[in-house]
């Protein structure tokens, strides 16, 4: 069988790192819906919860990191959590851009909350918050998937439909030049 490049267990600091990353854009998203309304904020919060449910149910139960430690430490959740899936599932998926817009409102929502919060009265705090998951999208994600997450993924190596789509995204825009 062929060996697998990448990590057996990503290391804890980019779990850690992954993760922050993460909770400050929830934690940006909900305190600007806060300020709108605690309502809103609260449903806000109940969707990232509902989005971050789904991809354990259908990428991690089937991924090779299940009861492992992934970049994102999901995997070892996944084994406490859900029964294993089916690796064969993972590799079959196939991805388009309309599969990554409920995940991409997670950040959008902020953006629009901001914007408004904005337009009602000027804040650099509140400017702050809401360029972060702009900033988080167009140039942390980038780095943290690009440098320390795919390249290392043992799944990566096998098959990821995102990683595969991301790819041919990134080959569209080079053929454009």
């Amino acid at each position: 069988m062929k060996k697998l490049k990448g990590y057996e267990s990503y290391p804890g600091w980019i779990v850690l790192l992954s993760n922050l990353i993460t909770i400050s854009v929830l934690a940006a998203g909900f305190y600007l819906l806060y300020l709108i309304n605690f309502w809103l904020a609260l449903v806000f919060l109940v969707y990232a919860l509902y989005m971050e449910a789904s991809v354990y149910r259908e990428g991690c139960v089937n991924c090779y990191y299940y009861g492992k430690r992934c970049g994102f430490g999901r995997g070892l959740i996944a084994k406490i959590l859900l029964k294993k899936g089916n690796p064969k599932k993972f590799t079959e998926k196939s991805v388009s851009m309309k599969d990554f817009l409920p995940s991409m409102l997670v950040s959008i929502i902020p953006i629009i909350a901001g914007i408004y919060l904005l337009i009602t009265g000027f804040s650099w705090f509140i400017l702050i918050l809401t360029v972060w998951p702009v900033f988080v999208w167009f140039v942390v994600n980038p780095k943290l998937f690009g440098e320390l997450i795919c390249p290392n993924c043992k799944q990566c190596s096998i098959c990821c439909p995102v990683a595969e789509f991301f790819k041919k995204q990134a080959m569209k825009k080079k053929r454009k030049k």
